[in-house]
């Protein structure tokens, strides 16, 4: 019988650059107030997750971190961290807001711009990790991995294109949404001898932030 890996994509809680809407990349950006209240809630949300998160990838910059650590806490378990899982890096523009249509266009992958990390480095780097997931915890059924909103479009991205093939009936928007802070992208990946088959199982879910909105 086919084993069905249950992986739960996280974007981090919101930091004051989230909220300003300024272009964070590689910044080390904590968690403000309303940041930490989110990766509480999270993290509460998971620990009654069915099947139980069994293990915890993150990415190592501070704001997924400080995300991880208290789903960590709650699921007893600890954090292993993987830059592959970063946000692209932006160069220059880090730090900029995104004001204009240009800047977001960077922000969300669409352009190249000199001194940021190519995109379809981004893609090929965040797929390689996606691909480890299942590979790496063959015998974990539900892992929660804690990133950012780049590595989430691109995954949303390459499901649409199909470039992450997807399960027979499943045919995923290729219009991307705007990603919430901690919301949950809940992918089902299914080994087949060709190779991993995904399905979406939910988009943007923050119904644990219901009390926050």
């Amino acid at each position: 019988m086919t084993r069905t890996h249950h992986i739960l994509l996280l974007r981090h809680g919101q930091t004051d650059a989230n909220a300003a809407g300024t272009l964070q990349g590689h910044q080390p950006t904590p968690l403000n107030l309303t940041g930490i209240r989110q990766a509480n809630l999270l993290a509460a949300r998971l620990a009654g997750f069915s099947p139980p998160v069994g293990a915890i990838v993150s990415s190592d910059l501070p704001r997924a971190a400080e995300t991880a650590s208290p789903i960590a806490s709650a699921c007893g378990l600890s954090i292993q961290f993987d830059p592959a899982w970063r946000e692209r890096s932006f160069g220059l523009l880090e730090g900029k807001p995104v004001g204009d249509k240009k800047l977001w266009d960077v922000a969300s992958g669409e352009i190249d711009i000199p001194g940021a990390e190519p995109s379809a480095d981004l893609r090929k780097r965040i797929h390689d990790a996606l691909l480890a997931i299942p590979k790496n915890y063959p015998d974990v059924q539900t892992v929660a991995v804690v990133t950012h909103g780049g590595a989430l479009r691109s995954i949303l991205k390459m499901l649409a294109d199909g470039v992450l093939p997807s399960t027979r009936g499943e045919t995923p928007s290729h219009n991307l949404p705007v990603i919430p802070n901690c919301s949950i992208l809940h992918l089902l990946a299914r080994a087949y001898p060709d190779g991993f088959r995904w399905k979406i199982d939910a988009v943007n879910d923050v119904s644990h932030l219901r009390e926050m909105m």
